[in-house]
């Protein structure tokens, strides 16, 4: 042992990592020690013997340590290229990890010891700072079991980038239930990430999708804080649908019969209320989901939803939105930035925190309409007689309201409004406490808990509904007609939102381009080892990406969409600005950030042919002088190859999609279009790209002119610009017209419809014989919705070991600010 070299590395445990230094000085004394010796091997170089049940084993090669980790980095070389962290799993006297980082030496790496006592013995071998520290995220000496989960939770928490778990194949063998158990975590809390960044990702989009949809009626309908005058400082029933609501029904019926207090229904709630013929004053909703309109279906079906009031979240699955008849208003949620930007009389103090429970949402809203008290009915917050919902409730596949098997994770006994014990899960206890939480935010407001055997909640002291009947609710205070009035129209001014939107996007495509140009610029100048070019470069970059987040598209449908992957980003870029050597930097801007970048752009792929064709169209004056006939029109006549193609909104739960608009595409040469009517003026409708034809014909009653719809700042790999005027004639005379449009090279036409002016124009069907063939297409332009995460950010972490290497699953993430400086 050499007693300069632990001293060394003592002082660096003691200035560095104290903790391991603290664990050092308890246990350097201990008797166990001798099971862990340094022998030499056959070849010099030494090795570790462990003593196990009387046998020596080794943690390196007998005879040629140094030949054996040159071996194994060998066979795990392809994978961990694949990789942009190593996690090394037992460290030995650390062969291996020395040959894997001088072969990679732009990978950071972890080092995680789950043996004290060698890591210990490898400090009287290795000097620590001859290590290439700056690379080194963690160092960690597993003590324990409780030691291992508190390492996980941080190390998951920090987690970035696709991890590499490399473990020394001696520590499979020696150290069998240890490993194990290390495995089996590791899989969990990294699978874990995994789930939530698919979920947030997934949701992050739907949110976004959502309030795009459902802009155009959140425009024309009410907000539900103009009303407030009916709430204030009147009671409010809020309704839940929890296994104590059945006890309830002949107190709510009377309550609605004399109206006494308003009743809203939250979630499944209004299911059991319509059951037995208690019609709620209102339904409030906010689930993203697209099955989300499932929870009214008994109403819409039979016609009841026409005359019952919806308050709506304005980031709610757009699908309620749109089969639901009833009047509806709207709330603004945390998770929509498509409302506020186009609504510049959003008043910022009524916007409701997003949360996991309709009931909380509902008591924000409550909270500022004023109303005064607010009544808690059925919000159990825990089971009741093995069920979670009211017996009205049917659901999943057996159509019951008892607790189903996925719902007893996590069980937990809390005290209920009696001062027993209940059973209860993890999400119901979350509820009950986010609820807490804001009934203690709002204190002016008075809540009070009826739901007989729930869960206790504090800040709502628990009195059944017919004392609070008796003393409380004495009087008629419903006004029945607290909705009526007229729709609002706030479609005024949308001119310039719409065309400022439109001028973001095609800036978005520009500023990616100019990325994507100085990722090229950096990587050939770190080859040529350039060191002043690149620091110039690294300034210029840090603007350049400035200017892509400034953007309004980036702001308003990228930035929600993947602010998990910007958290993420921002982290990795704060390890990127210590490096010191500008080409290892280089490679470490442009390998996370091009990653940013792409998913970036693919956001903007899914949300733009949406906001083109479906939100900018319905924002517009619907009586702007132009009737349309969309493509799909028996009226046209295509002769040649055309592609029917479709932009939809996939529904990946479901296997569904939604048809949001059509278009044909050719690029054959001589394919034409034709069609005849009468009017005075004609609009071509179409897409515009790169790839779009220059060289298109249109003749309108054998007068030759030509139109182009190749446009440069639309490239790949971004879709093209839909609903754009290609082409637009007035002053014709008032009679029948005949109209060719035909392409004339091999570039793109994409054609969505006609235009014509309304005073009387027609269209007039074509004889179609010697209609050309129109070719279906199955695969759409634009896919939005219940989105997959891309499988390139989520890889990782894959175990390598001896013999090859199995993936676990888990999430690399990426997630503004300064980012180089």
């Amino acid at each position: 042992m050499s007693i300069m070299l632990l001293t060394e590395n003592e002082q660096f445990l003691q200035n560095r990592y104290p903790s391991i230094w603290q664990l050092w000085k308890q246990i350097e004394h201990a008797p166990i020690w001798s099971q862990y010796e340094i022998v030499r091997s056959h070849a010099g170089p030494p090795t570790i013997q462990v003593h196990v049940d009387g046998r020596p084993l080794y943690l390196h090669s007998k005879y040629n340590p140094e030949q054996e980790a040159e071996r194994l980095a060998q066979q795990l070389k392809d994978q961990v290229e694949q990789c942009d962290h190593l996690f090394f799993y037992g460290i030995g006297l650390g062969y291996h990890v020395e040959k894997l980082l001088s072969m990679f030496p732009d990978k950071s790496f972890t080092i995680y010891e789950p043996n004290p006592w060698i890591f210990f013995r490898f400090l009287s071998y290795k000097r620590v700072t001859e290590w290439p520290l700056h690379r080194l995220r963690y160092l960690y000496v597993e003590t324990d079991e409780e030691s291992r989960r508190q390492f996980f939770a941080e190390f998951a928490n920090a987690l970035e980038t696709n991890v590499g778990l490399v473990a020394l194949p001696s520590y499979e063998r020696i150290f069998v239930d240890q490993y194990r158990q290390f495995v089996q975590q590791f899989r969990d809390i990294l699978q874990s990430k995994r789930i939530n960044l698919a979920t947030e990702f997934a949701f992050a989009k739907r949110w976004t999708l959502n309030s795009l949809m459902n802009l155009p009626t959140t425009l024309r309908s009410p907000s539900i804080f103009s009303r407030k005058e009916h709430f204030r400082s009147k009671p409010v029933l809020l309704v839940a649908a929890g296994p104590s609501l059945q006890e309830e029904y002949d107190n709510l019926r009377y309550i609605k019969e004399k109206g006494l207090a308003y009743i809203f229904a939250v979630g499944s709630a209004n299911r059991a209320l319509v059951a037995n013929g208690i019609l709620p004053d209102a339904v409030c909703t906010y689930d993203p989901q697209a099955h989300n309109f499932a929870v009214f279906w008994d109403m819409i079906d039979k016609g009841i939803d026409a005359h019952v009031p919806m308050i709506y979240g304005t980031s709610v699955g757009y699908e309620t939105i749109q089969k639901y008849k009833g009047p509806k208003f709207y709330a603004v949620t945390s998770q929509d930035t498509v409302t506020p930007y186009y609504l510049d009389s959003l008043d910022r103090s009524e916007v409701i925190d997003d949360a996991f429970s309709i009931a909380i949402i509902t008591l924000q809203i409550l909270a500022k309409l004023e109303a005064n008290p607010v009544i808690l009915v059925g919000q159990n917050f825990a089971f009741r007689d093995n069920y979670y919902y009211a017996k009205e409730i049917k659901r999943g596949e057996k159509q019951t309201a008892e607790v189903l098997e996925h719902e007893r994770r996590g069980l937990m006994q809390v005290k209920d409004v009696y001062g027993h014990l209940v059973t209860t899960n993890e999400s119901l206890n979350q509820m009950r406490l986010l609820m807490e939480h804001y009934i203690q935010k709002y204190a002016q407001i008075e809540v009070i808990n009826t739901t007989k055997g729930g869960a206790d909640i504090a800040g709502a002291p628990f009195v059944p509904l017919e004392a609070v009947i008796q003393t409380r609710l004495t009087k008629k205070v419903v006004n029945e007609n607290w909705h009526a009035g007229q729709e609002s129209n706030r479609m005024q001014g949308m001119e310039d939102k719409i065309g400022n939107m439109k001028r973001a996007m095609t800036d978005f495509i520009k500023r990616y381009h100019e990325l994507e140009a100085m990722f090229h610029e950096l990587e050939q100048a770190a080859i040529r080892k350039k060191e002043d070019k690149l620091h110039k470069l690294f300034a210029r970059f840090d603007e350049q990406f400035r200017r892509l987040t400034k953007n309004d598209f980036f702001d308003v449908y990228v930035r929600p969409v993947v602010r998990v992957y910007t958290e993420m980003l921002q982290k990795e870029a704060h390890n990127i600005r210590k490096e010191q050597d500008p080409v290892v930097k280089a490679g470490k801007v442009v390998r996370a950030f091009r990653s940013y970048l792409h998913l970036c752009q693919q956001v903007y792929n899914d949300m733009a042919p949406l906001v083109q064709t479906c939100l900018h169209p319905a924002l517009k004056q619907k009586d702007d002088g132009w009737k349309r006939r969309e493509c799909t029109s028996s009226e046209f006549q295509y002769i040649g190859q055309w592609r029917k193609k479709e932009i939809r909104i996939e529904k990946q739960s479901s296997g569904e999609a939604e048809v949001i608009s059509a278009y044909y595409e050719t690029n054959e040469p001589n394919a034409t279009i034709k069609f005849t009517f009468k009017g005075t003026a004609l609009r071509v409708i179409g897409a515009r790209h790169a790839e779009c034809s220059d060289e298109i014909q249109i003749v309108i009653d054998g007068y030759k002119e030509r139109l182009s719809a190749k446009d440069k700042r639309f490239s790949p790999p971004f879709p093209p610009a839909f609903r754009e005027v290609l082409f637009e004639k007035s002053g014709l005379n008032d009679g029948v017209h005949e109209v060719e449009i035909e392409l004339q090279n091999a570039g793109k036409l994409l054609f969505e419809a006609i235009e014509l002016q309304a005073d009387e124009s027609v269209f007039l069907h074509v004889n179609e014989e010697g209609q050309g063939e129109v070719a279906g297409m199955n695969r759409p332009i634009a896919y939005v919705g219940d989105f997959t995460v891309l499988t390139k950010l989520i890889e990782g972490p894959k175990i390598y070991r001896k013999g090859g290497f199995s993936s676990l699953g888990g999430g690399q993430t990426i997630a503004h600010g300064s980012f180089l400086y």
